[in-house]
């Protein structure tokens, strides 16, 4: 065994991009695309059928939620039980997610079982139910969890904040408790007919691929009809420097969030304004952690980032402080920024957050099954792996200046919407 050499400094190299795997790309007889990232070394694999079923398309608050719940909730021809039951006796797994731009539907299976579970979750996807009592049970546990969320701060501030910054777009809507009295089965009956049984969509499948897949696919989702797919709209960012405070009574602790809507990766900035948030509030050396949490002791915990979405995007910090520390709390984090706008970021300083920000990216992109989920976001947002050859570029041409002359345009505290909800006593 080779011994290490103490009396040698440590060798350090630079943290390259990760080397991205190519996906086999090819189309179903229907025209919907499927993209395969093959490798592993395990005999399982995942598929994701993503739907242009976001919350942004819904006619009615919590359609597109309620919908994407219950989509493996029964057939006409199998209950949840039946389905869940053959699902979960050959060792697969499911997971539902949506989000404004899109809803998820994800299944996790070995591949000797791969012909046997895959027609389970294509049926149940395309020919849900949406059985009665079911509705009604979901409903009446889906209420009284929205009641008791509502009564904490964290909660009524993110729904506030989002609320204010995206004023006139769906991204702002937010559910209020009649909501759940007001929708009704058929109106996720309609919305699965619209979004999802026929529309656009993609599927993404990941691991050690089976060699009938396309075959299988073909049979089972290849005489879908499927529309084009919906217009992408914008969101122009505005500033919404409100001061919104809500008091809570007895709350323990104050929840902060302050940002502005800004822009997603098609925009010039986005790089560098990214880059800036991580600096502020992106790790656990951050500013705002070393300041916030570290040296003052006001929270466990607070973030910044900037974030894209399909029409928009938005930055934003947040934190839970305690009550009677939050006068103090929002002084030291508007000093941070002010620091941003005033001062040049040390070029060591420059270099740490890069390395983090680079070690980030190597974990995100370890396998297929992550590079998979990568891909499946950047379609999201029209773009593809190029896209970090340009988050490389930036990186290796930090500019001081250009950061601080950047967090001058985004980050004064008078285009900031502050809201807070708990004690309001400062």
């Amino acid at each position: 065994m080779t011994m290490l050499d103490r009396t040698k400094d440590l060798e350090y190299k630079n943290i390259l991009m990760p080397h991205f795997l190519e996906a086999q790309e090819y189309s179903l007889d229907n025209g919907v695309k499927v993209y395969a990232m093959d490798g592993g070394g395990q005999d399982l694999c995942r598929i994701e059928f993503v739907f242009e079923a976001g919350t942004k398309l819904q006619t009615k608050t919590l359609q597109a939620a309620m919908c994407n719940a219950m989509l493996l909730e029964g057939t006409l021809n199998k209950n949840a039980q039946e389905i869940h039951e053959k699902i979960d006796f050959y060792g697969a797994y499911t997971h539902l997610d949506v989000s404004p731009d899109r809803a998820v539907v994800s299944l996790y299976t070995l591949n000797k079982y791969f012909d046997i579970v895959v027609p389970i979750f294509v049926d149940a996807i395309q020919n849900a139910s949406f059985p009665a009592e079911d509705f009604s049970i979901l409903m009446d546990q889906q209420k009284q969890s929205f009641s008791i969320n509502s009564e904490k701060v964290e909660f009524k501030a993110r729904n506030v904040f989002f609320k204010h910054l995206f004023k006139t777009h769906a991204y702002g809507a937010a559910a209020v408790l009649s909501d759940f009295d007001a929708i009704t089965r058929e109106d996720l009956i309609a919305f699965h007919e619209k979004h999802y049984k026929e529309a656009a969509f993609k599927i993404y499948i990941a691991g050690e691929i089976p060699e009938n897949t396309q075959e299988l696919f073909n049979d089972l989702v290849g005489s879908w009809k499927v529309k084009d797919s919906n217009p992408i709209g914008s969101y122009k960012a505005v500033t919404s420097p409100e001061k919104i405070h809500i008091a809570k009574k007895d709350a323990l602790q104050s929840s902060i969030r302050i940002g502005r809507v800004c822009f997603n990766s098609h925009h010039e900035d986005y790089h560098e304004l990214k880059y800036l948030s991580v600096v502020l509030g992106g790790y656990f050396g951050s500013r705002l952690m070393s300041n916030i949490r570290e040296d003052k002791g006001l929270t466990y915990g607070i973030g910044a980032m900037c974030v894209q979405q399909e029409e928009s995007g938005f930055f934003s910090i947040s934190t839970e402080v305690k009550g009677e520390s939050t006068g103090l709390a929002l002084t030291e984090i508007y000093k941070e920024l002010k620091r941003l706008r005033e001062d040049l970021i040390p070029e060591e300083e420059l270099g740490l957050v890069k390395n983090y920000i680079m070690g980030q990216i190597l974990t995100t992109a370890d396998g297929p099954f992550a590079q998979s989920s990568l891909l499946k976001n950047m379609h999201i947002h029209r773009i593809g792996f190029e896209f970090y050859d340009t988050y490389q570029a930036m990186l290796n041409n930090l500019d001081s200046v250009s950061l601080r002359n950047l967090a001058v345009k985004y980050l004064k505290e008078e285009d900031l919407c502050e809201v807070v909800v708990g004690n309001i006593s400062f």
